[in-house]
């Protein structure tokens, strides 16, 4: 039965992903279905600053889609987990919603420390494709985790140089691939 409700929650926070959080119809041809307000985080950015700028339905749907993709990891279930990912990825892509999404993993760091393992591989996973190769949202994820290199939370520093250090080995691993080791 778990696994059910699992299931059921991931179909359901992928559906009002693809929905773009709202009641709104379907829009075609990678139109943004939710447009994020404009984000200009301070580097010493606030709880009350950052809970203006990230709408509170996609914070519920990144919240609740991270759940699942945690209960998949848990599970090993690479695959889905993988899939989850991919979808995750093409929807902030589409929307122009990075800066969001990393907003939201922020706070959901600063609430929930427990959190940081599976949103550090949340955030490789987004970084790059499942053949190695950088994704399309990589600079805007670089760029957007940049502006909480000076966050005063101990938690949201811990879980940038975990994230950063799990990034730059995947990118020195595709280099290496891509254009052999040099000595």
């Amino acid at each position: 039965m778990e696994m059910t409700s699992s299931i059921m929650r991931f179909a359901l926070a992928t559906y009002f992903m693809k929905r773009g959080g709202s009641s709104r119809p379907v829009q075609s041809d990678y139109e943004s279905l939710s447009p994020s307000p404009s984000y200009e985080p301070s580097f010493a950015s606030s709880d009350e600053e950052e809970s203006q700028d990230v709408d509170s339905e996609f914070s519920d749907v990144v919240s609740t889609h991270v759940s699942n993709l945690r209960q998949l990891l848990a599970g090993q279930r690479l695959q889905e987990w993988a899939i989850g990912i991919a979808e995750l990825r093409e929807h902030v892509a589409v929307n122009n919603l990075v800066r969001s999404l990393v907003a939201v993993l922020v706070k959901m760091i600063k609430a929930q420390e427990e959190d940081m393992d599976c949103l550090v591989q949340v955030i490789e996973g987004l970084s790059f494709e499942e053949n190695g190769e950088p994704s399309k949202v990589f600079n805007q994820l670089v760029e957007a985790l940049s502006h909480y290199c000076k966050d005063k939370d101990a938690r949201v520093a811990i879980w940038m140089e975990q994230t950063v250090d799990a990034v730059l080995h995947r990118l020195w691993q595709y280099h290496e691939h891509r254009f052999g080791t040099t000595n």
